[in-house]
């Protein structure tokens, strides 16, 4: 089957392809050669993969001509730390002999992706690689854009740089294979971009069960070329973030990065469930400060729980002392002054600074006394 949709990201820095497609698979040591990158290609992924898809982009890499290695990272949020990407530094380097010129080939989802993609950046002060993600969630948000990152115990994604993928090349078909509560997590970020650009997303995740829609990949293929149309859009107003304009990506992440952190990145939530719950508080935030009308703020509150993402805090830990902590250190927080991307509508955000403290201590405490939509 061809290729459903080609769309280039045009970068002052650079430009790249984002390749969505279902069974196009083979085309992609082609696509590789094409652009020169290298003459040994490092795949990297993780075990759960390597068990899947990984040897099959291997194989189509080999067939082209190119000698390829495989490392992995372990399948958990915790491989993106400092320890874990000194050690990817070092294995890149055993695998270094002069006249080869490495690249790398992050085949996994958002942790395989953030972590390779900053090792490319700091390995030599830079070495090319591409992204293929293996779930909807990389496919739609963390394989585009080139942020690259490892937490840290205070927060999520505070060791990082800008480094932009050389392709992005996204089969739909890996999507088969992904278990039904990883598939629900990537819908959370594929809802946030209907929610700040685009009402369409929105009205098609509205009236779309998600059971029908991992049946039909067609339909399928044009949400997720949709909402990276989204994010590529917003990426090329705004590269590096330093216009304001691709803060609005954020939206849901205040209270969903302060979630992780404040669990540990454990199995407590997925990122996508975090953010759920982090659009569901933003939303409550800006109903509270009259900045979007009552039927939009439904809306949006009954569309999580359809998608069958959380909408509450769940469990007694962690306390509101906690996640107050965890956002103080995110990156969103400027200068001591919180930051949140708040709807205003289907399709329409903005960027408020200085959310009065007793709010967003009411909508945690509203959130962790089981909050459902409608209530």
């Amino acid at each position: 089957m061809p290729t459903f949709h080609r769309i280039p990201v045009r970068l002052k820095s650079c430009r790249y392809d984002l390749r969505i497609g279902s069974n196009h698979l083979t085309s992609l040591g082609s696509a590789v050669r094409s652009l020169r990158l290298g003459s040994h290609p490092v795949v990297l992924t993780n075990p759960t993969i390597l068990r899947t898809h990984a040897p099959a982009v291997a194989r189509l890499l080999s067939r082209s001509g190119f000698p390829v290695r495989t490392l992995t990272v372990p399948d958990t949020e915790r491989s993106k730390s400092l320890p874990a990407l000194s050690d990817l530094l070092s294995r890149l380097a055993d695998l270094d002999r002069p006249g080869r010129r490495l690249f790398l080939v992050l085949v996994g989802g958002g942790v395989v992706g953030d972590l390779g993609g900053l090792a490319a950046g700091l390995y030599r002060r830079g070495i090319p690689y591409l992204q293929v993600p293996t779930t909807l969630l990389a496919q739609v948000d963390s394989s585009i854009g080139g942020k690259t990152g490892v937490d840290l115990p205070q927060g999520k994604n505070l060791v990082g740089l800008f480094n932009q993928p050389r392709l992005v090349f996204i089969e739909l078909s890996f999507l088969r294979t992904l278990p039904d509560r990883q598939f629900r997590s990537g819908l959370a970020e594929v809802a946030k971009c209907g929610v700040i650009r685009d009402p369409e997303i929105f009205r098609f995740l509205e009236r779309t069960s998600v059971a029908d829609l991992r049946r039909d990949e067609k339909r399928l293929g044009w949400l997720v070329a949709r909402a990276v149309r989204v994010k590529a859009s917003v990426v090329e107003a705004d590269e590096r973030e330093t216009r304001g304009i691709r803060t609005i990506l954020n939206f849901g992440h205040t209270l969903g990065h302060a979630l992780e952190a404040a669990t540990g990145y454990g199995a407590a939530y997925t990122h996508g469930e975090a953010i759920a719950v982090g659009m569901a508080a933003a939303t409550l935030i800006s109903l509270r400060l009259r900045l979007i009308p009552a039927s939009s703020a439904e809306r949006l509150l009954r569309l999580i729980p359809h998608l069958g993402l959380p909408i509450g805090i769940r469990g007694p830990r962690p306390g509101i002392s906690e996640i107050l902590r965890a956002m103080s250190h995110d990156k969103k927080w400027q200068a001591g002054r919180n930051r949140w991307v708040l709807p205003t509508g289907i399709g329409r955000v903005l960027v408020r600074r200085d959310v009065p403290e007793r709010i967003i201590r009411s909508v945690i405490e509203e959130l962790r006394a089981g909050f459902k939509a409608g209530s």
